[in-house]
């Protein structure tokens, strides 16, 4: 769905001063992922999806949507949806206006039933003649998100997509972006909201300093599968020496086992006597990821 190989974007910032935005960009989205890019501020996430949009031209390096050059004024952006983080709305629109001449733009026929049940199903209902001047930048949020369930395009970017959302509606947006997707729309995202990103994506990106330091699914970036496990048991004799972490609570014992010798400790918890009560897998949260990439690249 979208190819970038070793991308580098350079931005003036004064007389003879130049910013590297990215630097050896690369970077590969399948279709049907709902692919997060993460990273602090400045890490090029915005810069790398203007390059996607066609926006923003990389000084060297390729970039390929859907197998074509994201040129402005393609074709192909008939099936690209996109959700600036601060999208400027023409203010004397309403919000049924606005949603209807947002997607006319796509050369889009559209009928009414269909905008009145987008509008809705943001929660917009009651509000379909309010001027968009008058829209808090939550509703104004909801305006974009209700153009993109009209379009149903095939690939959606999303630029910081629940800022200014209440509760309630970024728990909807999460399930509309879901359903989206089960319907063939492959996701790309940018967002600083990890405990979003981990109910939604697929795949995710870490960014740092213009160019992808790591990458994956959420599984692999987090270290799902052989992982670490936590016990909890009643040892009957001396307690192996690869239980990390042990704490006693009267009879039982709770410890961290590396996965490569989960069988190792299931043959001692047998041949032994032992009673095992707990057996689970730790995961490691996508902050604590984020965060020790981060600082392994700062050292």
């Amino acid at each position: 769905m979208i190819r970038a190989e070793d991308v580098k974007v350079v931005f003036r910032t004064g007389f003879r001063k130049r910013l590297n935005a990215l630097e050896g960009f690369s970077l590969s989205v399948e279709e049907g992922d709902i692919f997060a890019l993460l990273g602090p501020n400045g890490a090029g996430k915005s810069t790398a999806m203007y390059c996607f949009l066609g926006l923003v031209h990389p000084r060297s390096g390729s970039i390929t949507v859907m197998g074509q050059s994201p040129v402005p004024g393609s074709k192909v952006f008939r099936r690209i949806g996109y959700l600036p983080e601060e999208p400027h709305y023409h203010g004397y629109l309403t919000v049924r206006e606005a949603v209807e001449f947002y997607v006319q733009l796509y050369g889009e026929k559209v009928p009414a039933k269909m905008i009145d049940a987008a509008i809705d199903r943001v929660g917009l209902n009651g509000y379909q003649d309010l001027k968009l001047d008058k829209c808090s930048k939550g509703m104004k949020q909801k305006t974009g998100i209700a153009q993109c369930i009209v379009l149903r395009p095939d690939l959606l970017m999303l630029d910081e997509p629940t800022r200014g959302l209440d509760p309630i509606m970024v728990k909807e947006f999460r399930e509309i972006i879901m359903e989206m997707n089960r319907e063939g729309t492959t996701v790309v995202l940018n967002s600083h909201v990890l405990s979003e990103i981990e109910m939604v994506c697929t795949h995710a990106a870490i960014i740092n300093k213009g160019r992808v330091v790591r990458h994956g699914t959420l599984d692999e970036l987090r270290g799902d599968g052989p992982g670490t496990y936590s016990v909890l048991f009643a040892p009957a004799g001396e307690v192996p020496s690869f239980v990390a972490h042990q704490q006693r609570n009267g009879p039982l014992v709770s410890g961290i086992i590396p996965g490569r010798v989960l069988g190792d400790f299931m043959r001692y918890v047998n041949d032994s006597g032992s009673k095992l009560h707990e057996c689970s897998i730790t995961k490691q949260s996508l902050e604590s990821v984020l965060l020790d990439t981060l600082e392994g690249e700062a050292e």
